[in-house]
């Protein structure tokens, strides 16, 4: 094949520095101020971010959006924060990837009515330790809202969904909770549902689940996830990966800085192993100071090297509250260095490319195109150092 075919092919087959992706979570209340989206969209320009996740169906339940299904306006869960068509006409003017994230079964709206919601061992509605209600994932009902609510998001233009507590609770007095229509272990409901979205909507959707850091590394049999059964449907794994959230004791013999690292760096491999190569891995970073010793710039950084150093498809960063301030700089410091490695990458293949095409030529005796001499002259140069923060020494 002629050399500079290849060095076209090359080109368009490896990676683009925004195909990596690097996005934030915004909240719905955030994502109704058009001021604060501008100036996202903003960073977005400056080529720090290339996603944003927004609540469609918040932590509580309600509907963000304007919505026209009778069991979210009979249950009073519609809450119009949104502009849709605004956020999406923005979205795709700053070439930004929206995800609508889709909160499954908590839901205060739905399970204050028992036909929907999880019931305590005295008949009444369950709630979590914050005092929220759960909806039943055994209960088919419940499931065909869910992908009713879906279904009208994907109507509305969104092309990428994010399930989000798509799992059974964890806090408050769980042993008091009575389920009903059992049928199967609890992972059982929860692929239902994966399933009849998939069926309904896959062609029309990337659809993403968000999961406990530790369901990558084990079935949670009471939280009802298991990553392998779940990707048959999915086109995106989400894991949390939170440093806050993984004991104390989980490698403790490293500073901060590395036990970050690792955390990704290992979560995503041992996800990459589980899951076919047709699911994207792309995990949540922590961007809030909850329990970190030292919540800095590099605590950030570290989560991201170690995700993108693994081999994730990228990362989304996570602050409720929307404040992005120690994230700003670590985003930069990536973004240098995947636009530095794209440049490197295709620069050796150039040099390949010409290696190849004159590795039979006698330059004592040709001349030399002017085009070509530069190629051929950097051929001996060193790779291009990437722009980051220098790492602290492990202790």
């Amino acid at each position: 094949m002629n050399p500079a075919v290849l060095i076209v092919l090359f080109t368009l087959y490896s990676p683009h520095p925004d195909s990596v992706v690097r996005g934030i979570y915004i909240n719905p209340y955030q994502a109704s101020s058009k001021q604060y989206l501008e100036a996202v969209f903003a960073k977005a320009d400056s080529g720090l971010i290339t996603a944003i996740v927004v609540d469609f169906k918040s932590d509580y339940g309600f509907l963000c959006y304007d919505s026209n299904l009778e069991q979210a306006i009979k249950t009073d869960a519609i809450k119009r924060y949104l502009d849709v068509d605004y956020l999406i006409e923005q979205a795709a003017l700053h070439n930004v990837k929206l995800v609508a994230r889709i909160v499954c079964f908590r839901d205060e709206y739905c399970a204050r009515f028992k036909d929907y919601g999880m019931l305590d061992d005295s008949g009444n509605v369950w709630l979590d330790k914050k005092g929220l209600a759960w909806t039943n994932p055994y209960n088919k009902k419940v499931r065909n809202y869910l992908v009713d609510v879906t279904r009208e998001i994907v109507d509305l233009g969104i092309s990428a969904i994010a399930f989000d507590y798509i799992r059974f609770p964890t806090d408050g007095d769980v042993w008091r909770i009575r389920l009903t229509h059992v049928k199967g272990p609890r992972s059982k409901p929860l692929i239902q549902f994966l399933e009849a979205v998939y069926e309904e909507l896959g062609d029309s959707v990337e659809i993403g689940v968000c999961v406990f850091g530790f369901a990558v590394w084990h079935r949670m049999k009471a939280q009802g996830q298991d990553i392998t059964k779940m990707a048959e449907y999915i086109d995106v794994l989400y894991p949390m990966l939170y440093p806050s959230h993984f004991g104390r004791d989980y490698l403790r013999e490293v500073n901060e800085y590395w036990r970050n690292y690792w955390i990704y760096f290992d979560s995503v491999k041992e996800a990459m192993r589980k899951l076919p190569d047709t699911v994207k891995i792309i995990p949540f970073v922590q961007s809030f100071k909850y329990r970190a010793e030292c919540f800095d710039h590099r605590y950030v950084f570290s989560q991201m090297q170690g995700a993108l150093a693994a081999g994730a498809d990228g990362f989304m960063i996570w602050h409720a509250g929307g404040d992005y301030t120690m994230a700003w700089s670590p985003l930069s410091w990536v973004r240098n260095s995947i636009l530095k490695k794209a440049a490197q990458i295709n620069l050796n293949a150039r040099m390949r490319a010409a290696g190849q095409r004159y590795q039979n030529i006698d330059f004592q005796q040709q001349e030399v195109p002017q085009q070509y001499r530069e190629t051929i002259r950097t051929r001996s140069l060193m790779p291009v150092p990437f722009d980051s923060p220098p790492l602290l020494k492990m202790q």
